[in-house]
């Protein structure tokens, strides 16, 4: 396998990027990491997602957002604007040495990063479980400090001056989640853009109220006037909730399948 573990250049520092890189390029996708815990918890399965694109002839790119894993930086230095000129970086790069398809893939909270300026360098976007209300995320990221027993004052309360936050351990500017709990689909506007969304939902279940209002929202707010996006049912162990480390091998076969639906749609199938 082609591997390259690299450094790059951010906005505000340096980024830690893996790329692997087939030797006929079909396509790039890039998979926006999600935030704080979920980042912990996700990273074996975005490895193994990256790994099933490449062996389909997919360029795939992981980048740790500033601040974050392997990359320069403290979280408290980080802030929404910037995660979001990183990834545009990334998505322009790819369009000035390629021609090829690129593709988004945004697991969870990761589609809190999501605008217009990012949209508008992509053919296709990829969506699992995405996370659109920034004032429930928020909440819940709050509750789970407290379910970790941590004390209420040192987990959700501002502890170490009036612009920084402790939450379970990780301490960043207050503004960073401020801007966060203000992000929502309805921020997108309506533009043509092929996309998939892979959703937990179990065997004759219905999904709960809030998760098909974030799906009814996305439809109203992006594709407009569009084709339906394609949805996937996905019955499988929620990983990114598990205490230790899951596989969820049918949520594999299901992205590899929503990735060449989405790619067929976009762009077409390309011979080197």
């Amino acid at each position: 396998m082609n591997i390259n573990a690299e450094f790059i250049a951010g906005k505000q520092g340096a980024l830690f990027r893996l790329m692997r890189t087939p030797e006929c390029v079909q396509g790039h996708i890039l998979y926006l990491p999600p935030l704080f815990e979920q980042a912990n918890q996700t990273r074996h399965m975005l490895t193994r997602s990256a790994i099933n694109a490449y062996q389909q002839g997919f360029e795939s790119i992981i980048v740790d957002h500033y601040g974050t894993s392997d990359s320069a930086g403290q979280l408290t230095e980080a802030c929404l604007s910037l995660w979001q000129q990183d990834v545009i970086a990334q998505l322009s790069e790819i369009k000035t040495r390629s021609k090829q398809t690129t593709i988004l893939s945004v697991s969870l909270s990761a589609a809190l990063l999501l605008n217009n300026d990012i949209l508008a360098l992509i053919d296709g976007l990829i969506l699992v479980q995405p996370e659109f209300n920034g004032k429930r995320f928020v909440q819940q990221f709050k509750r789970l400090a407290l379910a970790a027993e941590l004390d209420k004052q040192l987990a959700v309360e501002p502890s170490l001056d009036e612009e920084q936050i402790n939450i379970a351990g990780y301490v960043m500017g207050k503004e960073l989640l401020v801007h966060l709990s203000q992000q929502n689909s309805q921020q997108l506007t309506s533009r043509k853009l092929p996309c998939c969304w892979l959703e937990w939902q179990a065997a004759d279940s219905e999904l709960s109220t809030a998760r098909a209002n974030q799906y009814q929202a996305f439809q109203n707010a992006l594709i407009a006037n569009n084709e339906d996006c394609c949805y996937y049912a996905v019955d499988d162990v929620k990983f990114w909730q598990s205490t230790e480390l899951e596989i969820a091998e049918q949520y594999l076969a299901d992205e590899q399948q929503a990735l060449l639906a989405l790619f067929k749609r976009t762009m077409g199938a390309k011979t080197c």
